[in-house]
């Protein structure tokens, strides 16, 4: 009877932990995929629509997995600089979306060219950043 009830705290307790890590696998790779669909469409307004930093972070689809880090920036923008904004933002992602290293720091790189160099500067980090976050997705969704 114990060893019956052993075995089923294990299976219990390994079933929970799957589903668990699997769930946080999910959260990070539709939070890159997303993250690397707005930068592309950031990188079009940057070239073409000439709007500021702020009005394109609000305009990002609110069903996106990123909307509230880029909402966050956009609303921080006002306070200080996107380098700032978009640094803290980042960490407040980190506690909610389980980011690897790798992601977080190439997320910093492109915060710090971001709104600070002209377009072609900026278009080159963004397609950079949207290369190496479709990467760690693709290895995210295989993990998952």
């Amino acid at each position: 009877m114990l060893r019956l009830l052993g075995g089923i705290c294990v299976l219990v307790f390994a079933s929970y932990g799957g589903f668990y890590m699997s769930g946080r696998l999910k959260a990070r790779r539709d939070f890159l995929r997303s993250m690397a669909e707005s930068l592309t469409y950031i990188e079009s307004e940057i070239e073409f629509g000439h709007y500021e930093l702020k009005d394109i972070f609000m305009r990002i689809d609110k069903a996106s997995a990123v909307y509230d880090f880029f909402k966050k920036c956009a609303e921080g923008l006002n306070k200080s600089g996107i380098r700032c904004v978009w640094e803290r933002s980042i960490a407040e992602c980190g506690e909610t979306i389980p980011l690897k290293n790798e992601d977080i720091d190439v997320l910093l790189q492109l915060g710090a060219q971001i709104g600070m160099s002209d377009v072609a500067g900026q278009k080159t980090a963004i397609r950079r950043a949207v290369t190496h976050l479709d990467a760690f997705a693709s290895t995210a969704d295989e993990e998952y």
